[in-house]
């Protein structure tokens, strides 16, 4: 079971976020182990060996959920908003990026499959620091 809650700094989808409003709602999934999702950008050095000039390490989580669509709305809308946060079952609480959302509907009437990945943290090095990383 997980939490979700998400707002925004600034009023859209017709929703007053500045009065401070906030949208959440509990949701009975078994969210999968973390992948670790590395991202590198290299050049080759005069001897022939890639030097990193980028790193980015993410922590990223998914899950999977059969719904109806008014919970496809809220889940597909969490997108547009600027905070989002993720509250685990052991008490855990982080801030989400890149929430994406790939929705499949299904030969039931108004039955979704959504697999939905999140990103909990992210570390990124450059440079001098990139270059000493193997």
């Amino acid at each position: 079971m997980i939490k979700i809650e998400y707002y925004n700094s600034y009023d859209i989808l017709d929703i007053h976020y500045e009065g401070g409003y906030k949208n959440w709602f509990w949701l009975n999934v078994d969210v999968k182990k973390p992948n670790y999702v590395i991202t590198r950008d290299a050049v080759e050095n005069s001897n022939g060996e890639s030097v990193n000039t980028f790193l980015k390490w993410e922590k990223q989580y998914s899950f999977v959920v059969f719904c109806l669509e008014p919970l496809a709305d809220a889940l597909t809308t969490i997108t547009m908003h600027d905070n989002v946060w993720i509250t685990f079952d052991n008490g855990y609480t982080a801030k989400a990026k890149d929430f994406l959302v790939d929705l499949d509907w299904q030969s039931i009437d108004n039955v979704a499959k959504v697999t939905v990945t999140f990103v909990t943290k992210s570390y990124n090095v450059n440079g001098l620091m990139a270059a000493g990383c193997v």
